[in-house]
């Protein structure tokens, strides 16, 4: 496999490889016959349009040098064409490189990626916008929207904890109700996932029957008022019996609607959201993905 392709560096990502290391991708794809094309992003969307750039260059698979969300934007770029989207890791948990076993270091990840298979996964929707890996609302999306991007960026995970500590003592929730291929449901919501991968934070499994091939959300309410709730919804989620919880229901949907007073905080893949829809879909293999071949991520069922 050889031809032309994009890496796209976000190049204030959290643990981003260094200068040397990229150097020595370049190196390799271009002994092998590729046509290299480095791109940095500039501000918030950028890679959007960059991967749609390539897309419409027809060209057969992009690289993304970055975090999560990073990726998201490239996905959005890329959804619904033939250019396969691949991972480079870095940023704060890299939850994509995790759940396919991309190796850590850029030229390990590029060799297993081009020995790898090439699949078709879904994306979710929210709105105008897709999501990779989940569409978090309430208290997720809350720490979100109140870590700092400078701790974000030089403490990576840490920056995470430290917000989620202090916004559960004062989250309440929030009384909604939730469609779910039409089953509705009324409870105050601490925090609702639509997730289209299992895993969380880089931590635990929040959704561990999700694949990402299946035509479906995994959507996860946790009811509840405050901080006795979250904290219990916490070590359940650590022990991975939340499942078994009361308080916890799980649903597999292809279509979510939410009714509320106020909209929840949200964010996809990891970034913030400045508005949040209220209608949450699928869009079924709409993204082309390259992923190691050597060994078979459970969040694939094809």
């Amino acid at each position: 496999m050889s031809g032309k392709t994009v890496v796209i560096v976000n190049p204030i990502a959290h643990n981003l490889p260094s200068r040397r290391q990229l150097d020595s991708v370049d190196e390799w794809l271009r002994l092998r016959g590729w046509q290299v094309s480095w791109e940095e992003t500039t501000a918030r969307g950028h890679a959007i349009e960059i991967a749609s750039r390539a897309a419409d260059q027809g060209l057969p698979l992009i690289f993304v040098c970055g975090g999560d969300g990073t990726l998201a934007e490239a996905a959005n770029g890329l959804a619904g064409s033939e250019t396969a989207l691949a991972a480079i890791p870095a940023g704060t948990v890299n939850i994509w490189a995790r759940e396919t076993g991309t190796p850590r270091r850029p030229l390990a990840a590029v060799q297993a990626i081009l020995s790898g298979e090439r699949r078709k996964v879904d994306l979710g929707k929210a709105g105008g916008r897709h999501f990779l890996l989940m569409a978090g609302y309430g208290l997720d999306g809350e720490i979100t929207h109140r870590v700092s991007m400078r701790s974000k960026r030089y403490v990576g995970a840490t920056a995470y904890a430290l917000t989620a500590a202090r916004e559960s003592l004062r989250y309440k929730g929030q009384a909604i109700t939730v469609t779910i291929d039409g089953e509705r449901i009324r409870a105050n919501t601490l925090m609702l996932l639509a997730s289209n991968t299992r895993n969380y934070a880089g931590l635990v499994q929040i959704a561990p029957a999700a694949f990402a091939d299946d035509g479906l959300l995994d959507v996860c309410l946790f009811l509840g008022k405050g901080v006795i709730d979250a904290a219990v919804h916490a070590v359940l989620v650590a022990l991975r019996r939340h499942m078994k919880s009361r308080k916890v229901i799980y649903r597999r949907a292809s279509r979510v609607e939410i009714e509320w007073d106020e909209p929840l905080p949200l964010h996809l893949d990891g970034d913030a959201c400045p508005e949040s829809p209220s209608l949450l879909g699928i869009a079924p293999l709409a993204l082309a993905v390259m992923t190691p071949g050597h060994i078979r991520p459970p969040i694939f069922s094809r």
